[in-house]
């Protein structure tokens, strides 16, 4: 894999164009925080979006790219395939939904272990990320982990969970000033599994 799934979200979430702007037009920049906030809470403007891949349905605040990759794991010795759905709502908050299709030995039941590995290895990509909180709790049955870490002026709160051979990683990044709770509690309780 060319960049890791946190990097890709760095690029997409981010720019230095929305900070520069806050810094030059306060009244133009609060304009815009405005108009996101109100498409991120007027949840009958969400777009219900099924992933063929995974098979579950998840609302995005606007529709979502979708990017497929594969990543070779020779340590493990095979490929990792993943889909990640990615929607921005202006240039502060972005909600993402990632597939990832292991091998058919991998199953649910390496769950815990799975998740709490995952997490690691988000933690460990950037020695600035700070873990402010993470559960393991049930959902539609599965082992599914919450977490929300933050790294410098950045919330990445989301939650993982394995299903079979698959994990799922539902998650919204955002600046800390922008944070809010209502569209990601729309986002992450909109996933369903449609078997």
């Amino acid at each position: 894999m060319k960049k890791g799934i946190y990097d890709v979200l760095k690029g997409v979430a981010l720019s230095s164009t929305a900070l520069l702007l806050v810094f030059i037009s306060p009244m133009i920049a609060k304009s815009e925080v405005q108009k996101e906030k109100e498409v991120a809470y007027n949840e009958e403007n969400w777009q219900e979006f099924y992933s063929a891949p995974g098979k579950c349905i998840m609302k995005f605040p606007v529709k979502p790219e979708h990017f497929t990759e594969k990543m070779s794991v020779p340590e493990e010795g095979y490929d990792l395939k993943y889909d990640a759905y990615i929607s921005s709502v202006g240039k502060q908050t972005v909600f993402m939904l990632l597939v990832a299709q292991y091998p058919e030995f991998v199953d649910e039941s390496y769950a815990q272990l799975s998740l709490e590995s995952f997490l690691n290895g988000i933690l460990r990509h950037n020695p600035g990320n700070q873990l402010i909180f993470a559960d393991l709790i049930l959902v539609e049955g599965h082992e599914a982990l919450d977490f929300f870490i933050r790294t410098g002026n950045v919330y990445f709160k989301g939650r993982a969970m394995m299903v079979k051979n698959s994990l799922y990683l539902m998650a919204m990044e955002c600046e800390v000033q922008s944070y809010d709770e209502k569209p990601y509690n729309i986002f992450i309780n909109s996933f369903h599994l449609s078997n």
